[in-house]
């Protein structure tokens, strides 16, 4: 070939040179591109990440009732009925004494079933529950509860309010404290833990891609599983949640469901 020629060839030498190499480039994105998409799906890594806080309660709730028998008159339940309203007052005295103010303390209102007497024993039932029975008297009762921020005093004050109220002849029954956080407790370490589960969620991934070679890319998707929180030192949990009123001392514990794509 001649010089001449070669120096007007080389133009298209050199575009199709180009084109060649522009067509070799497209088709390693095309196929790097189909390929993504089809492994795209595939490319991710699901772990939960949990995180634990230890919180003392702040809400003490103490459920308690004042009980009293009258005979079946007219004047017996009248009498009755007087003589619950002293226990009441002597109650709400006692508390007030003890630092508790009326706004944490709910009297339900005087409950009153009858009792009936037939030949297999005395029990509380309704009229006409058997023909032949007998009304023997009533029995009166009333319930009330304490809720209160002031954790430690309420706890001492349960302790020895039965035996106070029993000496002054007043049939006191009390039930196991329950013990809660507030929501204004919660909502405060909430967003605290949420992060601290998401960043061990992470954490957990990249520990499981290094293994195999990989590494963990972006969050794809994320969602808070259901709270639980268990006396400490606790293996007790629920699919749906767990709230242990008995303990003082709690164990908050988060989760979080988290997806990564692994590059």
């Amino acid at each position: 070939m001649k010089m001449e020629d070669l120096t007007k060839s080389r133009p298209l030498i050199v575009f199709g040179s180009i084109l060649g190499i522009s067509l070799v480039v497209t088709a390693m994105i095309v196929s790097w591109v189909i390929y993504y998409v089809k492994t795209y799906d595939n490319s991710v890594i699901t772990v939960t990440g949990v995180a634990e806080k230890q919180v003392t309660s702040n809400v003490v709730k103490w459920h308690a009732t004042i009980v009293r028998q009258t005979g079946p008159s007219a004047s017996d339940l009248k009498q009755g009925s007087s003589e619950m309203q002293n226990d009441l007052n002597t109650l709400l005295s006692y508390f007030e004494t003890n630092g508790v103010t009326s706004s944490e303390i709910t009297a339900d209102p005087l409950s009153v079933a009858p009792i009936y007497q037939s030949q297999y024993g005395v029990y509380p039932g309704k009229i006409g529950y058997s023909s032949g029975d007998t009304l023997a008297g009533y029995s009166l009762s009333q319930n009330i509860l304490i809720q209160s921020s002031n954790v430690n005093g309420i706890t001492a004050l349960a302790q020895k309010a039965p035996q106070y109220f029993l000496n002054k002849g007043i049939v006191f029954s009390s039930q196991p404290l329950e013990y809660y956080l507030s929501n204004s407790l919660l909502d405060s370490i909430r967003q605290q833990m949420l992060a601290e589960a998401l960043a061990n969620a992470k954490d957990r991934a990249e520990a499981i891609t290094n293994g195999v070679g990989a590494g963990v890319g972006n969050l794809r998707s994320s969602s808070v599983g259901v709270t639980q929180i268990t006396p400490v030192n606790s293996t007790e949990i629920s699919s749906a949640g767990y709230y242990d009123t008995a303990s003082l001392e709690k164990l908050v514990t988060y989760l979080v469901h988290t997806t990564f794509t692994m590059r």
